[in-house]
């Protein structure tokens, strides 16, 4: 009885592990108030290959700005496999003008060090370029 309860809890423990090397690990970002004191931030990170990480950066684009494309430093390291908005939070209804998130999703490939970089410009001839910018280097192991 009790070499099964152990192999029960062996099991247990390591399919655990096993979950915890494929989640995303902890948001990474900055919020709009972070970017209003400095308008470069930068972070870094280490993650499994196969890992996902989420990264939320403050984004309004009522007002004329959006991020560019993520540029990556090495994309057989890391890959970009989500980017999304996600609208300010209003209870039943959207809050007009707030800002909300732009959601990156990127995932660790093979072993090795990168970096992203993006920025957030107004993006016609004439807008405002790089008004804020967030870098993230990543170690994937």
């Amino acid at each position: 009885m009790a070499l099964r309860s152990f192999l029960a809890t062996l099991l247990c423990a390591s399919a655990l592990a096993a979950c915890s090397t494929t989640q995303a690990s902890e948001p990474l970002g900055a919020t709009c108030d972070q970017f209003r004191t400095t308008p470069v931030v930068e972070q870094s990170d280490v993650i499994a290959a196969g890992a996902d990480v989420k990264i939320v950066l403050c984004a309004n684009p009522s007002t004329g700005f959006s991020w560019d494309e993520p540029q990556l430093g090495d994309g057989s390291v890391l890959q970009l496999v989500d980017r999304t908005y996600q609208a300010p939070d209003g209870a039943s209804l959207p809050i007009v003008g707030a800002a909300g998130g732009e959601v990156l999703t990127v995932r660790g490939l093979a072993a090795g060090t990168t970096t992203l970089s993006i920025r957030y410009s107004q993006p016609w001839v004439g807008g405002t370029k790089g008004e804020w910018t967030y870098r993230l280097s990543v170690t994937v192991q």
